[in-house]
C-alpha cells in the first residue's frame, strides 16, 4: 500500500508540474501491464541470465550489424548468437527462420572454416506452408522474397539454403549431428512446437536449442518454453531463450 501510495504521489507531482511527462510515465506502466496481463506468457517464470552468464560468454565473439533490418535479432541478440556459437564451439549448426540472413550471418562469422550452418525457409517461388500462422505480418513475411539476401558473399560458402516448409521437413539426416539449433521461424504453437521438437532431435548432447521472440508479444513461443519445464533459460535483455541438451 505504501508503494501505491508513493506511486500515486509521483504521479500527481509530475501532472502538476509538466503534465506532459504522464503520457510517457503511464505508457511505459500500459507496456509492464501488457506484458504480465496473460499469466501463461508471462515470461519472469522462466530464469533469467545475463548475456555475460551465457555458456561462452568469457570468450571473443564476433557479430555483425544490420541497421534497419524490421523483423530481426538485435545487436545484443547478435553478440549472445556469437557467444553460444564459441561456448558449444559449434561447427555445425540448424537454423529455422532464414529471413533475410541476419542471424545466419553470425553463426557464419562464428564458425570455424571447416563450419557449416544450415538455414530453412520457404521456397520464395511456392511458399505454401501447412500449419497455421496466427499472426497476419507472419504470413506476409512468410510471402515475401529475398531470404537470405543480407549474408555477406565472403560467408556463404559456410551456408547451406534449404527451402521447404518446416511442417515438412525431414530432420533424420541431421539426427544428433548439430551443435546448436536456432528456432525462429513462424511464431504460432502448433509452428513452434513442430521446429522445437525437430530441432532437438538434431542436437547432440551437449548442444543448445535457442529460441528468438520470447517475449509476451509472442505469446505462444512463452508458453512452449514455459511448459518445457524448469531447464529453459531466457537472456536479460533480449528475446532469447535457450536449453541445454544433456549429455
Amino acid at each position: 500500500m505504501n508503494k501505491f501510495l508513493s506511486f500515486v504521489s509521483d504521479l500527481w507531482k509530475i501532472g502538476f508540474h509538466n503534465p506532459r511527462d504522464l503520457k510517457h510515465v503511464l505508457g511505459m506502466a500500459r507496456v509492464a501491464a501488457h506484458e504480465i496481463a496473460d499469466p501463461e506468457a508471462d515470461i519472469r517464470a522462466l530464469v533469467a541470465v545475463d548475456l555475460l552468464e551465457i555458456p561462452g560468454a568469457e570468450g571473443r565473439w564476433t557479430f555483425q550489424a544490420f541497421p534497419g533490418v524490421g523483423a530481426s535479432i538485435s545487436l545484443t541478440e547478435a553478440a549472445a548468437l556469437a557467444a553460444m556459437c564459441r561456448g558449444v564451439e559449434a561447427k555445425r549448426i540448424f537454423e529455422f527462420g532464414t529471413y533475410k540472413g541476419v542471424s545466419t550471418t553470425q553463426f557464419a562469422l562464428n564458425l570455424p572454416a571447416d563450419g557449416r550452418v544450415f538455414t530453412l525457409d520457404l521456397p520464395e517461388e511456392h511458399p505454401a506452408y501447412s500449419l497455421e500462422i496466427t499472426k497476419e505480418a507472419e504470413r506476409t513475411i512468410a510471402g515475401e522474397g529475398g531470404k537470405g539476401i543480407l549474408v555477406p558473399e565472403d560467408l556463404r560458402a559456410k551456408v547451406t539454403f534449404l527451402k521447404s516448409d518446416s511442417a515438412l521437413f525431414d530432420p533424420a539426416p541431421f539426427c544428433a549431428t548439430m551443435d546448436l539449433v536456432f528456432v525462429d521461424g513462424a511464431h504460432s504453437w502448433d509452428y513452434v512446437k513442430n521446429d522445437s521438437e525437430k530441432g532437438w532431435e538434431m542436437l547432440r548432447p551437449g548442444g543448445i536449442l535457442v529460441w528468438h521472440d520470447c517475449v509476451p508479444s509472442h505469446p505462444e513461443v512463452v508458453r512452449y518454453i514455459r511448459a518445457l519445464g524448469g531447464k529453459a533459460r531466457r537472456i536479460t535483455g533480449t528475446a532469447i531463450a535457450y536449453k541445454i541438451k544433456e549429455r
